[in-house]
């Protein structure tokens, strides 16, 4: 193989036909003395040969006449070669010298004295990474076992996006089992109730995580005190869960304030103060159809009572906080993920509880800008790691891509929402554009600082654990894991 051209940041690489067995994804090198140019091929074309179309057309009209050439030097072998090479379409990643690694080396090698061969994921990895710290094996790259460093997940922004069906959830579960199992704690919004076997093995016994996973029913046995839950967070929930108009708000946080002033600040006491005080008609109507579904859900009762305080300081070796939103309606299932939200951040800013990996599953349903700008703007100093699951990319809000610092991106074929997925930073739209539609169940494309910021393509394992997010079929037979 020789460089042909190079055209900005991609190299086309001119290949006989022996040289072409490549998958996409795989690494190859222009090693040229101490230097390496890191190339990760994204495609293979046809090479562009003068005279071609003229060759193709006297092939086609020699085999419908039945009739072949005389060769008697024997040279057809070396125009088939010729007539048969391909370009191999690859994106420089990194130039490697002797050293250390330089991303932004202007160096290439020569055309025709540079050597070009495979280079093992792994070994890419070695480069641009060096050996990971807290070491976690998610699956293999053509064979190899990759492992990413546990510590460049925390106190970063990830997004796991793809296809319904392609493996995004499973992506997840294997984080959370090997990051519970190092000793993080974590929270996950569990909108499928698919993450509450992770503490079972495969065969329905307890893993080495089973005392460490708590799943939390809100409105069954996760439940909150109307005092801890406080007037800042319900009036918040008034506004951006049921678009309540701003001056039955005012009035809302006006009885709020009377009741507490009074030490009557109850369940009942409040929805009677609205019922009794003097107020416009349409005001108290628009607050008590809200109210009752606020207090009538069961998830707020009366007194001081912080499950987040309790829960994340019960353990002190890690802890997988599952939130069961499957049987909530929507507007309770929004509510609860708003007071949690709130709580963590508020806890996390008093130090006292640990910072913790934050799991938003299908989070296209309930992400909206509240607290979860707040927190993905401050999330290094409150300590939060959000991982932000949606198989809809073109709904989570631009910021969220910006400041994101890890992608896990399965099969995707719409040009949608590979231009959203363009957003993120550390990979190029020709890369994602590319590489996306070619993807297989259960392998992903992960960029970002986990691997280095140099996409690597991983076929993800499988966890000793009983994963329950599983496509229901007629056919039993054709069953897939989500």
């Amino acid at each position: 193989m020789k460089i042909l051209r190079k055209n900005n940041g991609t190299f086309e690489i001119l290949a006989l036909p022996g040289d072409t067995e490549i998958e996409r994804g795989e690494y190859i090198a222009a090693v040229e003395g101490d230097k390496a140019l890191i190339l990760e091929v994204i495609d293979v074309e046809y090479a562009d040969i003068p005279g071609i179309l003229e060759d193709l057309l006297r092939e086609l009209t020699l085999q419908k006449a039945s009739m072949s050439l005389y060769d008697p030097h024997g040279v057809s072998s070396i125009t088939f070669s010729i007539r048969e090479s391909k370009i191999v379409v690859a994106k420089l990643r990194t130039v490697v010298w002797r050293d250390g690694v330089r991303f932004n080396s202007l160096w290439i090698p020569s055309r025709f004295s540079s050597k070009i061969q495979r280079i093992p994921t792994s070994e890419v990895l070695r480069h641009v990474r060096g050996e990971p710290q807290i070491p976690i094996e998610i699956g293999d790259s053509f064979g190899e076992p990759i492992t990413i460093d546990a510590a460049d997940l925390d106190n970063s922004l990830t997004i796991v996006t793809g296809r319904k069906g392609t493996g995004k959830s499973h992506s997840v579960k294997v984080l959370l089992y090997e990051l519970v199992r190092h000793g993080c704690y974590a929270l996950v919004f569990d909108i499928n109730g698919e993450y509450c076997g992770l503490g079972h093995a495969k065969e329905g016994e307890s893993n080495e995580i089973a005392e460490k996973v708590m799943v939390a029913r809100p409105c069954v046995d996760f439940k909150v005190g109307l005092e801890t839950m406080g007037m800042d967070v319900i009036m918040d929930i008034l506004e951006h869960v049921f678009a309540t108009p701003q001056n039955s708000i005012r009035e809302f946080a006006r009885l709020w304030e009377y009741l507490e002033r009074n030490g009557k600040l109850t369940i009942e006491g409040l929805l009677g103060e609205v019922r009794r005080a003097h107020m416009n008609e349409a005001v108290r109507d628009a607050l008590m159809s809200r109210l009752h579904v606020i207090l009538g859900s069961g998830f707020i009762v009366d007194g001081d009572y912080d499950p987040i305080f309790h829960l994340f300081n019960s353990r002190e070796d890690g802890l997988l906080v599952v939130v069961d939103l499957s049987r909530l309606r929507p507007m309770v299932r929004r509510m609860v993920v708003e007071y949690v939200l709130s709580a963590i951040t508020k806890h996390l800013s008093e130090n006292s509880i640990p910072p913790l990996f934050l799991v938003s599953e299908e989070a296209h349903l309930y992400v909206g800008e509240t607290y979860w700008e707040d927190i993905v703007t401050r999330m290094r100093h409150l300590g939060i790691s959000p991982i932000f699951v949606t198989n809809q990319p073109d709904s989570i809000p631009e910021l969220i891509y910006r400041q994101a610092d890890n992608l896990l991106l399965f099969n995707f074929v719409n040009e949608n929402d590979l231009e959203a997925l363009s957003k993120f930073s550390h990979v190029d739209s020709e890369t994602v554009k590319r590489v996306a539609p070619s993807l297989e169940l259960g392998q992903a494309l992960i960029v970002g600082n986990i691997v280095g910021n140099i996409p690597i393509l991983v076929k993800i394992k499988d966890v000793n654990a009983k994963v329950l997010g599983r496509t229901k079929r007629f056919f039993k037979s054709v069953e897939q894991k989500v």
